[in-house]
């Protein structure tokens, strides 16, 4: 069995004893099992080793790894560490590399061949161009564009989500060979998009002989309370705790046992100050041997100094530990490895000698001498010996000699000796000679640059560094870390640059968008407007207006979204920029859909929908086919409605757009759903749960089982509703969606109030009001006012609660009267004309009375006008999808109740897609 991600070094060389491994035998047990269960039945096992630091969880995977060599002999082991600056993609990264049998520092398009060929051998000749560009994106590698990749670089999310699908598949069909454990260690590193991206993982593998072993600190579970809930079932948590005082005296004994007669008090102390944490039992006893209190002569001859031991101070953490174990460094040992943590983790030799080089002149002749290399790896070599360093195996990033901290504690401690005005300079040297260095630049390596750069004061350069690693990192989807670096470059750039900032704002906007943060985008969108506008940059303009405008529709300004849309149509035919032309006619179709205006909405995008096919572009006519079947659904004609989504369909279908088909299988069962046919839309919505599933889209997954959750109670199954709704409400917790936890808990207030729990439901339903006040969605908080005003309805038109349903549906009528949504306001005045009828002693006042029946025929006016059959008017619309921008991946109802809209999000020309900058 493979073991080739570890990630200790090999014991150092100081007289010190390997510590057998001491009990764990309950928790090794326990993983061993979960393991066994995965190879017997075929399935995905999760288990979670939870421990402090150095309470020995690597030292755990070690042995487990090493026994489960000779119980699984067939088992195949991959380990990868997440870190800070890179998060989960580290692991991931590291596991892949393991693998495919891929080495740092060699020939790139020798391994890009080698990833090639083992993926053909995995899968044959199905679609491998599509797989490896996925791949690509965790690997750090760029394989062949494919049109369908091509196409998923305009749908930031929807390639998210295909490219984590192709990565539990590669495992999945891997594991069919032979079993998988995959070990992601030190997850509490991984950031909040690493654990999405490792959750997602783990829930979306199917039935294949894989365990996947995360390790993390108690920290993140903290933070993370339900990280161990998910896979349901499959889940297993196991805590380590310190050793007891009889394991940790063997440990401490085993580590003293090359020294004979050792006397007790040095066993006594380590085990009552080192807590029962091995590491720090383990670095009290290196402490012995660097302070003097044992020394051991050339002849391997040893001197126990006790008197010593009551003089030197040992630590009471594993801080401490650090703090003094760099005492007993020489000065010139201090200053080499003070030099060496200015590089970070890993550092290299070549980086040694220019910084001990800095401020000397160079001799008359320079032959190329290695004198301070010589120098330096006969100090790195006592260093090694001692434990403080290990030599790193293999090539490495600047193709030098490298060796890495074996404890970062230590790092951080030789880091903050560097005086600051020394620093200055030694990072700019270190950035200047990484320059020369670093061949390959994905984000590890940019990353690298810009903080050596940063620190060494050029912010200019450390800006495009930060910029580039941005970029890449939103080509890989982790939103939150791009969101930072983005603003690092730009608050490093100032006023510099204009082409960068330029970009920066309209990517940074975008990202923003993405995490919902739609105020935050406005400002970069703004600011992305006004140089465009500097610069006389029409289509980069166009852009920015279409992006505002967009932002402002999903608040539901639309008054201020049709002026900005028409500001960027303007823009984009001054530019000539048939794609910007074709994307605004279709914006501003979709907001006269908004308002009901249905006519004047199918003529802006049938307009565009010409446009899009004289471009060729099959995705964004597939686009415009499914808007124009909501367009005709809201209005009624269902046929027509129909035959426009399969046209939806087929072409996404044939472009091999499974997010895109997603979304038109759910709106072709919103159609069923109307006309009442409540069965059929659940068929529907089962068969596009299946794609969700399978590209990994969560979201989706959330919109479909929300919809089916809510036809249940349609079809007065309370408790199924109950059930589902209740799986969605935690699934939208998880991914952060305020918008689409709104709607799920609207649905549960609809569910309880059929089940007549009226105090349940009016929390859950005053809860989704709020929820949808804070996004500041009009259209959701009138329809969210007519759902409260209904429960409330019930306790009594005379009691305190009726006098606040009556004030919460004029309020609703007022909100679509402004919004001009007429088929809200007309279920609305439906809803409320029942309410007025109604009367505890029997008897309507006339002027109620008369109020209804206004409201009636009022809401009859409308039903006629826009074809809609008013046996089915009083339903709430399922969650549809077809009109949302990436840029804002959330839910908005527009005039139906609860519906996904997919925005179009096709670069106009000028307009660069991600990771175009070119630098």
């Amino acid at each position: 069995m493979s073991d080739p991600g570890s990630k200790r070094p090999p014991d150092d060389h100081l007289p010190i004893g390997r510590a057998p491994f001491i009990g764990r035998v309950a928790e090794r047990a326990a993983v061993k099992a979960a393991v066994q269960r995965a190879v017997r039945e075929a399935r995905c096992e999760v288990v979670t080793l939870v421990g402090a630091a150095g309470v020995g969880k690597s030292r755990f995977v070690d042995e487990l790894v090493a026994d489960l060599a000779v119980d699984q002999p067939m088992l195949r082991a991959y380990r990868g560490v997440a870190r800070e600056d890179r998060g989960a993609h580290a692991a991931i990264a590291t596991i892949l590399r393991s693998r495919f049998a891929l080495h740092e520092g060699s020939d790139a398009h020798a391994q890009a061949n080698e990833v090639c060929a083992q993926v053909m051998d995995l899968f044959g000749d199905r679609r491998v161009d599509e797989i490896l560009h996925f791949l690509g994106v965790f690997l750090g590698m760029r394989f062949g564009a494919t049109l369908l990749a091509e196409a998923f670089l305009e749908d930031p999310r929807a390639s998210e989500h295909v490219a984590r699908a192709v990565l539990r598949r590669l495992f999945e069909v891997d594991a069919q060979r032979s079993p998988l454990l995959l070990v992601f260690e030190d997850v509490h590193l991984a950031g909040a998009d690493g654990i999405r991206l490792l959750r997602s993982l783990v829930e979306g593998l199917r039935a294949a002989p894989i365990t996947v072993l995360f390790t993390t600190r108690p920290e993140l579970l903290a933070t993370t309370h339900d990280f161990c809930a998910t896979p349901a079932g499959r889940h297993l948590r196991v805590d380590l705790a310190p050793l007891d005082e009889g394991e940790s005296t063997v440990m401490a004994r085993a580590l003293l046992s090359t020294i004979e007669n050792v006397p007790g008090e040095l066993v006594r102390k380590a085990v009552a100050l080192g807590g029962g944490n091995p590491l720090l039992i383990r670095q009290i006893v290196r402490i012995y041997f660097d302070q003097g209190v044992i020394a051991v002569d050339d002849e391997g001859i040893a001197t126990i100094d006790l008197d010593r031991l009551e003089r030197i101070s040992l630590p009471m953490s594993v801080e401490d530990a650090a703090t003094t174990r760099i005492a007993a460094l020489s000065p010139s040992e201090v200053e080499l490895l003070k030099w060496a943590a200015m590089m970070g983790r890993v550092f290299w030799v070549g980086g040694l000698v220019v910084l001990g080089r800095t401020g000397k002149e160079p001799p008359a002749l320079w032959g190329g001498g290695e004198d301070l290399a010589l120098q330096y790896r006969d100090t790195l070599k006592g260093l090694v010996d001692r434990g403080y360093v290990a030599r790193v195996n293999g090539p490495t990033d600047t193709g030098d000699e490298a060796y890495s901290f074996k404890d970062d504690l230590d790092r951080e401690r030789l880091s903050a000796l560097v005086p600051s005005e020394d620093a200055e300079q030694l990072h700019l040297v270190l950035a200047e000679w990484l320059e020369f260095r670093l061949v390959h630049r994905g984000e590890e390596q940019l990353d690298l640059l810009a903080r050596q750069y940063e620190r060494g004061r050029r912010p200019l350069r450390a800006a495009r560094c930060y910029l580039t690693s941005a970029d890449l990192a939103r080509e890989r989807y982790a939103n939150q870390k791009a969101v930072e670096h983005y603003e690092l470059g730009l608050s490093m750039l100032g006023e510099h640059d204009v082409g960068l900032r330029l970009d920066a704002h309209h990517h940074q906007g975008d990202v923003l968008a993405l995490l919902g943060r739609g105020e935050e985008a406005l400002v970069h969108f703004q600011k992305m407007l006004r140089l465009a506008y500097r610069l006389d940059l029409k289509a980069k303009g166009g852009a920015a207006h279409n992006r505002i405008g967009r932002l402002y529709r999903d608040a539901g300004k639309l008054d201020d979204c049709m002026r900005h849309l028409g500001t960027a149509l303007a823009l984009f035919e001054a530019a000539g920029d048939e794609k910007g032309i074709a994307a605004s006619f279709d914006d501003i179709g979709k907001t006269h859909w908004l308002r009901g205006a249905y006519e004047t909405a199918l003529r802006f995008l049938q307009d565009g929908l010409q446009r899009r096919e004289a471009l060729g572009d099959m995705r964004s006519i597939a686009l415009s086919w499914n808007n124009i079947g909501l367009v005709f659904q809201d209005s009624g004609q269902y046929k027509a409605a129909y035959d426009a989504l399969v046209k939806a369909r087929d072409l996404r279908r044939e472009a091999g757009d499974l997010p895109g088909l997603v979304v038109t299988l759910n709106n072709l069962g919103t159609i069923h759903s109307d006309r009442g046919e409540d069965h059929e839309a659940i068929t529907i919505w089962k068969q596009a749960l299946e794609l969700a599933h399978e590209v990994g889209d969560r979201r989706r997954q959330a919109v479909l089982l929300l919809n089916v959750g809510e036809a249940r109670y349609r079809m007065r199954d309370a408790e199924e509703a109950l059930r589902i709704l209740t799986e969605v409400e935690l699934h939208c917790q998880e991914l952060g969606d305020r918008l689409l936890l709104a709607e799920a808990r609207r649905g549960l207030g609809k569910a309880y109030f059929l089940n007549n729990d009226l105090a349940t439901a009016r929390r859950y339903l005053e809860n989704a009001l709020e929820l949808f006040e804070q996004v500041r969605s009009k259209v959701h908080v009138g329809i969210a006012q007519r759902s409260l005003a209904e429960v409330l309805a019930a306790y009594g038109a005379e009691s305190e609660e009726g006098k606040r349903a009556e004030s919460l549906f004029r309020k609703s009528l007022a909100a679509f009267e402004a919004l001009g949504a007429e088929l809200e306001l007309a279920r609305t005045a439906r809803t409320f004309a029942d309410f007025l009828s109604t009367s505890p002693a029997g008897v309507v006042p006339e002027s109620a009375f008369a109020e209804a029946e206004s409201m009636r025929v009022r809401s009859d006016e409308i039903y006629a006008r826009l074809h809609h059959d008013t046996a089915t008017a009083g339903r709430d619309r399922s969650i549809r999808g077809g009109t949302t921008d990436p840029g804002i991946q959330r839910v908005d109802l527009g005039p139906p109740s609860g519906r996904e809209r997919e925005r179009d999000d096709t670069p106009p020309d000028g307009v660069p897609s991600p990771g175009a900058r070119g630098r």
